[in-house]
């Protein structure tokens, strides 16, 4: 399992701005027919480092509004809160989401508000943000959707976006991650256990496509490919008392390949 993604995105930025000030040195010392190139290099170098430096903060800032949200429902007090955020000043790379969790809020609330905060919208503009896609493009993606939804069809923005080529799995579920608090972990190469399956129940994660991680005394791992509050509700309500589900975003060609494994025993 990877760490969250923050974690690897500073370190993605810490490499690239030691390689930004390298090129910068090797272009005064190069001579006038190399240094065009290089100069171009940079340029691109450099607005790689400011997309990166605004996604960091980006999810850093979504814990401080997450928070203030969760306070003002009365989902949880400002103690609750100023409890969390020391917790995660501490575990600068964990998610508020799941240390409240760990104190004891079910997953599924703080997913229930956040969800009817205008989700769409605003995942869209963080991919638009961080020039991901255009606002025309996600305007197209808005435009098929509603389409499709006439026809009875639910398609999820990120699976419009990503059919139609306009962004990757992995940048889609950096948003996805940075609006919900939730931490990303990768499923290449793992394998699922149907003992743990059977946790949430082998019918149901193979439905709604749920790969179970982990299964502790206090709480289970479970990972999958968008947040739903269907599925949060339902999980949190199959769990004994005082049991609680940690979630987490996988990537969903991952997910299937998991299950496709797990099928043909490969």
């Amino acid at each position: 399992m990877s760490n969250s993604s923050d974690s690897n995105l500073k370190n993605t930025l810490s490499n690239l701005t030691t390689a930004a000030k390298a090129l910068e040195a090797k272009i005064e010392q190069a001579d006038p027919s190399t240094q065009a190139n290089l100069k171009n290099a940079l340029s691109s170098l450099t607005a790689t480092v400011k997309r990166l430096e605004f996604e960091i903060k980006q999810a850093e800032a979504s814990s401080d509004k997450i928070g203030e949200m969760l306070v003002s429902r009365k989902i949880i007090t400002a103690d609750d809160l100023n409890e969390a955020m020391k917790r995660k000043r501490r575990e600068p790379t964990r998610y508020l989401g799941q240390i409240l969790c760990e104190m004891g809020l079910p997953q599924s609330k703080i997913m229930h508000w956040i969800y009817y905060s205008n989700k769409r919208k605003q995942i869209g503009q963080i991919l638009v943000e961080l020039n991901i896609i255009t606002e025309a493009q996600l305007n197209e993606c808005l435009r098929q959707q509603k389409n499709l939804k006439q026809k009875g069809i639910f398609a999820p923005l990120g699976t419009v976006l990503i059919e139609n080529k306009m962004i990757s799995e992995k940048n889609f579920l950096i948003a996805l991650s940075a609006h919900f608090s939730m931490p990303i972990v990768s499923l290449k190469g793992h394998t699922i256990s149907p003992a743990l399956q059977k946790v949430v129940g082998e019918k149901y994660a193979f439905r709604h496509r749920i790969v179970v991680l982990s299964d502790d005394p206090d709480h289970v791992k479970v990972a999958l490919a968008e947040p739903h509050l269907e599925v949060f509700g339902y999980l949190e309500k199959a769990m004994p008392k005082g049991k609680h589900i940690m979630f987490y975003l996988a990537g969903e060609s991952e997910i299937e390949n998991c299950f496709h494994r797990s099928v043909y025993n490969v």
